[in-house]
């Protein structure tokens, strides 16, 4: 309290404290907070975002960090469905696919006495995403599944659903050359789609079963749903994303009855989604090889990495933080900072943003206390290929309290429904200017 009266009366003879104007009262104020001794909020909200003059900085705060394989990521439902192959020389193979259910778009259905079979189409609407060359074909195949998709339950990047062997396009090994952005023309102009043509053998039993579509738990029941998945070819294939929620989503019935050309509609909306992902990280290049599959944490040193679809994250720690308790500090601003050394950037875009999360003594995940504040940035800038977190609050918290871990987990934006990566330096790279880092101003009191 004796070094409180000496920083109150030097600052308030400057009218100065940490860059603001101070009256009286402020000073009276901030001396009935510092009596009640929780250092770890003094300070916090006192200084102008852009006005440290007073306090001093570093940039040499040690860091540790290595990156490693994500554990489990929902799935269920997202807003947007990958479907596709890529090579990437650095990441290795990843496949993208789609679990999903049918229901009829209406009850009651009757097809008529004796109802020919035209066609049947699915139809996916593109959601306008997509990662890689898009004029590199890649396989689809569709499969019927013969395991149920329960409503109830949570799945994840690994769920898989027992399916049968048999292609169900019309065409085995239907070529897709994906056209995200292009309008469809049939009877009219259609916004952008896949149209797929499937097995007339399926068109036919759908027909022969109306009474199989009273319900949606019976039809569900009755099938179970498709599973539609990628197969790589020679090229490095491309992913392409599906808004499986639009009322174009899902299996078109063309059929005629008494001469009458009619159409009966099964939709993906209101069911079941989940996507499915897996990596071949073994094709990746060695020095990503080596830190993801062989723990090889040294080499987080020299180069990190993070990738969407429940690939990959990467720890950071700071492993000598609490050593400001001692020194009696006041962290006024701090700044964690990522920089993208990646290459081929228009083919593999970073990710628009993170997510940091903090881990309490208990296991339990949940973002820095800094995240979702008007200061917490995080965006990806262009210009200077950077990353900026403002981790204030969480620095001030671990110094200060015990309830939290002295590390985080860098994990991109919408992870599940993006498929973006990143590579970016180490804590030790070949050049300093760009490695990973904590720029932090900070007063001593």
């Amino acid at each position: 309290m004796k070094n409180f009266w000496k920083l109150l009366r030097e600052n308030f003879n400057s009218r100065t404290f940490y860059g603001f104007t101070l009256a009286l009262p402020i000073s009276l104020l901030l001396f009935f907070q510092a009596c009640q001794n929780d250092p770890s909020s003094i300070g916090l909200n006192l200084q102008d975002r852009d006005d440290l003059l007073n306090a001093v900085f570093t940039d040499t705060i040690t860091l540790t960090a290595h990156s490693i394989l994500e554990d489990t990521l929902n799935t269920r439902n997202l807003e947007a469905n990958f479907l596709g192959f890529i090579r990437d020389p650095v990441f290795g193979q990843t496949y993208a696919g789609i679990f999903t259910q049918l229901i009829p778009s209406g009850s009651s259905v009757n097809f008529g006495k004796s109802p020919q079979l035209d066609s049947i189409v699915l139809t996916l609407r593109y959601a306008g995403g997509f990662y890689g060359d898009t004029l590199n074909p890649f396989v689809v195949q569709v499969h019927r599944l013969t395991e149920d998709i329960l409503s109830e339950k949570d799945y994840y990047q690994n769920s898989s659903f027992a399916h049968s062997s048999d292609d169900l396009t019309y065409k085995d090994n239907f070529l897709l050359y994906p056209k995200p952005t292009s309008k469809v023309k049939l009877d009219t102009i259609l916004e952008p789609h896949l149209r797929i043509r499937l097995d007339d053998e399926l068109g036919n039993l759908l027909l022969s079963n109306a009474d199989k579509m009273s319900s949606n738990a019976v039809f569900k029941d009755f099938f179970k749903g498709l599973y539609i998945c990628a197969k790589s070819l020679s090229n490095d294939g491309s992913l392409v994303n599906f808004d499986l929620a639009s009322a174009m989503s899902g299996v078109q019935l063309y059929y005629k009855d008494d001469t009458i050309a009619r159409r009966f509609h099964l939709i993906t909306r209101s069911t079941v989604r989940v996507g499915h992902y897996e990596h071949d990280y073994e094709a990746g290049d060695s020095k990503f090889v080596s830190q993801l599959l062989y723990n090889d944490t040294l080499l987080g040193k020299e180069i990190l990495y993070v990738q969407c679809m429940g690939g990959v994250k990467t720890k950071v720690t700071f492993p000598h933080i609490k050593a400001f308790r001692d020194k009696n500090v006041v962290i006024n601003k701090a700044e964690l900072v990522v920089t993208n050394i990646g290459e081929n950037l228009s083919f593999f875009p970073p990710p628009k943003s993170f997510y940091v999360y903090r881990i309490n003594n208990k296991g339990d995940q949940d973002f820095v206390v800094d995240y979702n504040t008007v200061y917490w940035g995080g965006a990806y800038n262009e210009t200077t290929k950077e990353y900026r977190f403002r981790i204030t609050r969480y620095l001030q918290d671990i110094i200060f309290r015990d309830e939290y871990e002295p590390y985080v987990y860098l994990v991109p934006y919408k992870n599940a429904a993006s498929a973006n990566r990143l590579i970016f330096s180490g804590t030790q790279p070949h050049d300093p200017s760009l490695r990973l880092r904590v720029e932090v101003y900070y007063t001593e009191y």
